[in-house]
C-alpha cells in the first residue's frame, strides 16, 4: 500500500467532497491561515494577514457565491469557489451570468489533481446557479491553474504581471 508525504496509508479514503456552506466557514479561515505567505499573494493578490482573512471570509455573500471543498477527517484541505456581482438592475439577481473562480490546497496535498477536481465540482454548482462562464487571475508560475483553465477550453491571456482565463460552462 502506497505511503502518502505524511506516512498514513489510505489517506485518500478519509476525504469528503462537499458543496460548503455558511456553517464551513471557520473551517474556510482555518484553511486559508495555512497558507505560506506567497501562497496567500497568489490567492489575494496582495499580502493578507491572519486578520485580513478573519475580515474577508466574514464578508462572503452566500447568496452571490458557490463554494466546494475537500475535507481530509474534519482538515478542510482544499476549497473552490465561484463569486459574482449583482447586475445594475438588481442588486440580487438570480441568474447570474460570470463568476470569478478561486481555488486554494494545502502544501502537503498539492499535485495530486485536487484543484482540479474542486474546480469541477464548483464549475457543477455554478452551472446550477446560473453561471455561463468562469473567469480566473493568476500569477505567472502557477501552471496548475493555467493547466486547469485549459480543460475548460479557456480563452487565456497575460495582462501586465497577470495571466487572465475565461471558460465556459455551457
Amino acid at each position: 500500500m502506497k505511503i502518502d508525504q505524511k506516512g498514513d496509508a489510505g489517506w485518500i479514503y478519509r476525504l469528503t467532497l462537499e458543496n460548503l456552506s455558511p456553517a464551513d466557514v471557520p473551517a474556510m479561515g482555518d484553511h486559508l491561515k495555512r497558507l505560506c505567505e506567497f501562497d496567500r499573494y497568489s490567492r489575494f493578490f496582495s499580502a493578507m494577514s491572519d486578520y485580513g482573512i478573519d475580515r474577508y471570509i466574514a464578508g462572503f455573500d452566500w447568496t452571490r457565491m458557490v463554494a466546494s471543498g475537500l475535507y481530509r477527517d474534519d482538515t478542510l484541505i482544499g476549497i473552490a469557489e465561484l463569486g459574482w456581482a449583482s447586475t445594475m438592475d438588481s442588486a440580487n439577481d438570480a441568474s447570474p451570468y460570470a463568476a470569478e473562480m478561486a481555488v486554494t490546497v494545502d502544501a502537503d496535498y498539492r499535485h495530486r489533481g485536487i484543484a482540479a477536481w474542486l474546480v469541477k465540482a464548483v464549475a457543477i454548482q455554478g452551472q446550477r446557479a446560473g453561471i455561463r462562464r468562469m473567469d480566473a487571475s493568476w500569477i505567472g508560475g502557477n501552471d496548475s491553474i493555467a493547466k486547469i483553465m485549459r480543460q475548460y477550453d479557456a480563452q487565456i491571456w497575460l495582462n501586465a504581471a497577470h495571466w487572465h482565463g475565461t471558460a465556459s460552462l455551457v
